[in-house]
């Protein structure tokens, strides 16, 4: 049985170039995409830091200054940027040695963890740099409370344990990552075992399901979650 009510999102593709001075590169006569995180690495080398950070502190701090930069999480494996247009973001990018994702896919595999700094960016060069990896699904950022949880003592009313089973040509699919969204926010998160099995203990509610099938593929699904579906696996065939 399929997850109820889920529906499958085909993700709008970043734009793949611009027509700005930063010129694309051509591939016989193919145009490729500008290397917008380098460009960002160039702009902001000698541009003094505004401060640092949490991802929710972040967006909701720039959206009252309306702010225009780039806001900018290192680590060991990966890179992320997020561009902000008058306090908006509105532009994405995730780089690491495999690769980079652009627009709706990297916020998708952005942590919220992380610390973000930020950097002041003129408005024009703020524009150009969204071209490359604009953000179309705005509800990324919408905001909302983390999920609630039962007070101490109290009787856990409507929480259950969501179980999903992802099959793959109807063989387990096996070691993918699987997150589940709430309001904007990433609530929980899972790796499929041998089976193909993630689980997760939710309230009953409305949430997304995000698949990373591979690297810079990312499935989502909308689904209703209630006391119907609690402890009954749900078969999910995917691409």
């Amino acid at each position: 049985m399929k997850v109820a009510g889920a529906k499958k999102y085909h993700l709008a593709p970043a734009t793949a170039y611009t027509e700005t001075d930063w010129q694309c590169l051509h591939d016989q006569g193919d145009r490729k995409r500008v290397n917008t995180a380098g460009i960002i690495d160039d702009i902001i080398r000698d541009t003094a830091p505004e401060g640092v950070y949490g991802y929710q502190d972040l967006i909701r701090t720039l959206r009252e200054k309306k702010f225009h930069g780039v806001a900018v999480s290192g680590g060991p494996d990966e890179t992320a940027y997020l561009i902000f247009l008058g306090g908006e973001p509105e532009g994405a990018i995730i780089t690491s040695p495999k690769g980079e994702l652009y627009g709706d896919k990297a916020v998708y595999l952005m942590k919220e963890t992380g610390r973000y700094t930020l950097y002041p960016v003129g408005l024009p060069t703020v524009e150009q740099l969204i071209i490359g990896c604009q953000i179309y699904n705005k509800r990324h950022f919408t905001g909302g409370s983390p999920v609630e949880l039962p007070e101490i003592g109290k009787k856990a009313e409507g929480i259950g344990r969501l179980i999903i089973a992802l099959r793959r040509e109807g063989s387990p699919a096996a070691g993918l990552p699987v997150k589940i969204r709430r309001s904007g926010q990433i609530v929980a998160t899972d790796i499929t075992d041998r089976q193909g099995v993630a689980s997760f203990r939710l309230m009953f509610g409305t949430y997304d399901l995000l698949v990373a099938r591979e690297e810079q593929d990312i499935d989502v699904y909308e689904f209703c979650f209630d006391q119907a579906l609690h402890e009954k696996a749900q078969e999910l065939e995917i691409g």
